[in-house]
């Protein structure tokens, strides 16, 4: 019986672990995405400013993201 309430805290503190790394990281990846987006659209579209080109991939990624 001892083993099996190790084993149960041991889980669930995996998964308060998780949870707590995916509240802090989550946004720097989707940071990470719009920023080489940015540089793709950048030098695929020469003519696209710097505010556009952010508009456009804040825009794309939150459609994907909300999907």
């Amino acid at each position: 019986m001892k083993k099996n309430i190790k084993f149960i805290i041991f889980i669930i503190l995996a998964i308060i672990a998780l949870y707590l790394t995916r509240v802090n990281y989550g946004d720097h990846s989707k940071s990470k995405s719009i920023s080489a987006c940015i540089i793709a659209q950048k030098n695929k579209s020469s003519n696209m400013t710097r505010a556009e080109a952010e508009k456009y991939c804040k825009d794309e990624i939150n459609k994907k993201i909300n999907k």
